[in-house]
């Protein structure tokens, strides 16, 4: 085996990875979509910082072996479903969700370029602040358990 057929094999299984991860995202997305008003909320933000992980690690990989990334024009202006974007009502700290909205724009200036690297920089800082926000949200959940289960006594 050459070192030439040796390095598509490594190209090959990193775009298996990158349709994985891609699929994982756009699954993460789709939850946020079809969310009911509140429940499970923690729950899809986790999974979306899981899906963002994902991402980031696989766009690192292409990245060290000399893939780029397709960019996808007005991706500037890209919005995340509706539960996540501000003046929504969502729930948990206001500088949490600061810091959400400034990687979700980090995002979508990245996949408007070629970078890898930019991108997964990109996908790790939201997976970095729906991590934060899915434990936020969560402690404010488990505050709130009591209350409730007072209220339906």
């Amino acid at each position: 085996m050459t070192f030439g057929d040796e390095l598509d094999r490594e190209r090959a299984h990193i775009m298996r990875a990158v349709r994985h991860a891609s699929n994982a995202w756009a699954e993460a997305m789709r939850a946020h979509k079809l969310a009911p008003p509140d429940p499970g909320f923690a729950g899809r933000l986790r999974r979306l910082a899981q899906a963002a992980e994902q991402e980031q690690v696989t766009w690192e990989h292409a990245h060290a072996s000399g893939l780029l990334w397709r960019p996808v024009p007005g991706a500037e202006r890209a919005e995340p479903p509706y539960e996540l974007r501000p003046g929504t009502g969502r729930r948990g700290p206001r500088e949490l969700w600061d810091r959400f909205d400034a990687a979700v724009a980090g995002l979508n200036r990245s996949i408007t370029g070629t970078s890898a690297a930019d991108v997964a920089d990109a996908f790790g800082e939201i997976a970095e602040a729906s991590r934060a926000l899915a434990d936020a949200v969560m402690r404010e959940d488990q505050a709130a358990a009591p209350a409730r289960s007072r209220g339906a006594a």
